[in-house]
């Protein structure tokens, strides 16, 4: 009798116990990650010396709107992202989806530090259903710079907003080029940042800006599969196959895919290091560039890797100016040929044109219409950061938080410590940089 009785006053003290300390208390902190803070870590040195490699951050959702649980929506905020705020926000050029395609993927869930899983509807044989997105979809942290409506321009690495020279950096941030280029990280502009219900005409933008406006219909659309197609005309015949025998590309950082496939078709060995600015040239096919940039992003891991319990995908954004590229070697091209025909009457004319699609669900566009606010953004370490300059525009939908406090810091540039390795453990006391902690972000100057 007394057995009994002692099991039913403990059953429910054990529940009430634990309610109070494991139920609760998960429960209101998945409720503050969700709509509330967001932690992230600066991975590398684009925002030195205001924010540095190592520094662990908070930052606020309900800032600019907050998520809505299972759906591509947010709800309200209560301001938008301004010039000098620092903001965290999903990366614009890699899929949000593996493979770009939510209608085969299904996001199960977000594992944090171990990245997020998806299931695949239609695997391939012998592949699993659990795909593993370790790295993405990255989140980056820049400083916003320049809203919509705002005419920006770069130039010899300088910005200008409206037609007024940015004389100094926020925060921190510094210039450590040595010399200027015409790449996208000296040379910009001008060109007014996008605004709700602007209208953009397919067939009036270059390679490069239809690229930027692929990006933001991908970001305002993220249910729909959006697909960048060009076709190469020559002599009013599609001719997709068609090779380029001294196809030039600027040495510059965001034309590394092109100048390491350059290097590897051409069997090209160099006999000096290249240097920003310098040009190379070989054999490249259309196709090459075509390709790619109907896919929009680089697949980093074989996707048709077989066995385990899951397939394991990353990727790396597709930059636009290599589209760049490819037109301006077609004006080039045609150059050219107007010279030679000019010079010799017999010979005929060469014509070469560059045709572009931008589909939506299958289905071709002739205009977009802007929906959301337009925002650009920047590195404080101006010379060494990929930003807005490369891949163009962040939409509201991929704002992420507001970075508000460093809540840790650990410097570890030369990788002495490792958790793996109990032997290191001992630096840690040493590598914690205990005078950045707490600090408040926009409170962080010069």
């Amino acid at each position: 009798m007394e057995g009994s009785e002692r099991k039913k006053v403990v059953v429910p003290q054990f529940l009430k116990t634990l309610t109070r300390e494991i139920i609760v208390p998960v429960f209101l902190a998945l409720i503050v990650i969700q709509y509330v803070i967001q932690a992230f870590q600066i991975p590398s040195g684009s925002m030195e010396d205001t924010l540095k490699t190592g520094d662990f951050l908070l930052g606020l959702k309900f800032t600019y709107g907050s998520p809505i649980p299972f759906t591509n929506q947010k709800f309200p905020g209560y301001a938008l992202p301004k010039a000098g705020d620092v903001v965290i926000f999903r990366y614009p050029g890699e899929p949000e989806y593996p493979d770009n395609n939510p209608g085969r993927y299904t996001h199960l869930f977000n594992a944090l530090m171990l990245g997020n899983y998806y299931w695949d509807h239609e695997p391939e044989e012998g592949q699993p259903h659990i795909v593993h997105y370790a790295d993405g979809p990255k989140d980056y942290i820049k400083r916003c710079v320049a809203v919509s409506g705002d005419t920006v321009q770069v130039y010899k690495g300088r910005l200008s907003i409206n037609g007024v020279r940015q004389e100094s950096l926020p925060g921190r941030g510094k210039y450590t080029a040595q010399y200027r280029t015409r790449s996208p990280r000296d040379e910009r502009g001008p060109f007014v940042v996008p605004s709700v219900g602007d209208v953009f005409v397919v067939d009036s933008l270059s390679l490069e800006q239809l690229w930027w406006l692929r990006s933001i219909v991908l970001q305002e659309n993220p249910n729909s599969t959006v697909t960048f197609e060009m076709s190469l005309i020559h002599n009013g015949k599609e001719d997709n196959n068609y090779e380029f025998e001294n196809y030039r590309i600027p040495v510059e950082n965001d034309r590394a895919f092109s100048i390491n496939a350059m290097l590897e078709r051409n069997r090209i060995v160099l006999q000096q290091r290249l240097r920003q600015g310098d040009t190379i040239t070989g054999n490249m096919p259309f196709a090459f560039f075509r390709e790619y940039a109907k896919v929009g992003f680089l697949p980093v891991l074989d996707p048709h890797a077989k066995g385990g319990l899951t397939r394991s995908v990353s990727y790396m954004g597709f930059d636009g100016s290599q589209l760049q590229d490819v037109e301006d070697n077609v004006k080039y091209l045609n150059k050219v040929a107007l010279e030679d025909s000019t010079t010799d009457s017999t010979l005929q004319k060469d014509t070469f044109e560059i045709r572009r699609r931008l589909l939506v669900d299958g289905k071709p566009i002739e205009s977009y219409t802007v929906q959301t606010p337009v925002f650009f953004m920047m590195g404080d370490n101006r010379d060494n950061s990929a930003d807005s300059r490369y891949w163009g525009f962040v939409t509201l939908r991929n704002v992420r938080a507001k970075a508000f406090v460093i809540y840790f810091s650990f410097e570890n540039d030369d990788q002495k410590f490792s958790l793996g390795n109990p032997l290191t453990w001992w630096r840690l006391p040493l590598r914690i940089r205990y005078s950045r902690i707490g600090k408040i972000i926009h409170m962080i100057e010069k």
